[in-house]
């Protein structure tokens, strides 16, 4: 979700500057200029976004604050010069609240709009993280503005030995103002402990059924969403002596916790590719140059809770003296006979289990027959 956003301009509420620019002005000079100055500086706020973000402009709340001022321009048609001069301040403001509140209802619309149109995927991620973002200011600033009306009706209401005139200004366009600046300070600081957290997530690509990269989420967010995507892992067999050395996952895996499985599993990162991948998930024991991993499979894993494209890699050792870093991880090596008497008693991981078919017929046949030809043998 972040990784287009701009320093400062995802801040939704940024957008509230040209009608906070025109209460305040307001209390300055006449309505008529103060209002000319606020449109001119929506637009210029406008033209910098489109220029910031080069020419890909979601400021919603900015489109929403333009629709007001058009709204509060048709007041001049009338000759209501008292009661713009007055009431300036509290008119557009139910007009924006009357415009938030219409886009929030017509929340789910405007979401499916945006989904069906024709973009790239990052693009479209980026316009729908947005859109998310101005829905969740939009409630906050209707709730907020919604509850200073009712204030300002309630004012209204008090008999008129009651209102007092010193407290209308800040009645009116003060707290305006401070409910403002509040959202977007509030909207700052959130999105800045946000940009934190997000720096330390694990991005994973999502792959369609073809398995092209189509997009990337967050692998927190992916986790707690059950079988609905489709992401690249990579597992790496270690061989040795016609042997499979096999240890036991953790017992917090989604799949088949404590299970035994391959010492090496890792998912591949956003914009990584599968054998950089490989030798991610081998640098916890073993340098680049000291292994050789050779690629074996690639096939689909699913079940009810995964969907996984795995590419499985075999690593050869000519000894079990050369295991010393695999033994780390508390493992031993399985024969071939060993592992057929144990299939399907659920001593094994689901992933290995359908693979194992495919490595004794290729990988374990090879180490048996042809011990250790001099292509396959790695010297660690």
């Amino acid at each position: 979700m972040m990784k287009r956003l701009k320093r400062g301009t995802d801040n939704q509420a940024i957008g509230l500057l040209p009608l906070l620019l025109f209460v305040f002005m307001g209390s300055l000079i006449s309505y008529i200029p103060a209002f000319i100055i606020s449109v001119f500086f929506c637009f210029a706020l406008y033209v910098f976004f489109r220029w910031w973000h080069l020419g890909e402009m979601f400021q919603f709340i900015l489109y929403s604050v333009a629709l007001s001022q058009a709204a509060f321009s048709i007041f001049f048609l009338f000759n209501s010069n008292d009661l713009l001069t007055e009431y300036s301040a509290l008119i557009i403001e139910i007009l924006f609240v009357i415009i938030i509140s219409l886009s929030i209802l017509r929340r789910r619309a405007i979401m499916k709009k945006a989904r069906s149109v024709e973009m790239a995927s990052d693009k479209q991620s980026y316009l729908n993280a947005s859109l998310n973002e101005y829905f969740f200011t939009a409630k906050i600033i209707q709730s907020l503005y919604g509850f200073h009306l009712f204030i300002v009706l309630f004012y209204f209401l008090l008999p008129e030995s009651a209102q007092k005139t010193i407290y209308e200004p800040f009645l009116f366009r003060h707290l305006f103002l401070i409910i403002g600046i509040s959202v977007m300070a509030y909207e700052h600081i959130r999105l800045t402990i946000m940009r934190g957290y997000l720096k330390n997530e694990v991005w994973l690509p999502v792959l369609n059924d073809n398995g092209k990269v189509i997009g990337r989420i967050a692998h927190s967010i992916s986790s707690a969403s059950t079988r609905k995507f489709y992401h690249p892992v990579v597992r790496i067999a270690v061989v040795c002596n016609g042997m499979l050395y096999l240890t036991k996952r953790s017992r917090d895996s989604l799949i088949s916790p404590n299970a035994l499985d391959y010492p090496f599993k890792y998912y591949v990162r956003f914009k990584q590719g599968i054998e950089e991948a490989v030798y991610e998930a081998l640098s916890c024991s073993y340098a680049r140059e000291q292994v050789s991993p050779r690629f074996l499979i690639r096939y689909k894993f699913e079940n009810e809770l995964v969907k996984h494209q795995v590419s499985v890699y075999v690593v050869y050792i000519n000894s079990e003296e050369k295991l010393t870093h695999c033994k780390e991880m508390s493992g031993k090596l399985w024969t071939a006979k060993q592992i057929e008497e144990n299939l399907g008693t659920g001593l094994f991981s689901e992933y290995f289990e359908k693979e194992f078919t495919y490595l004794q017929n290729t990988v374990l046949m090879v180490e048996n027959y042809c011990c250790h030809p001099n292509g396959y043998e790695v010297d660690i």
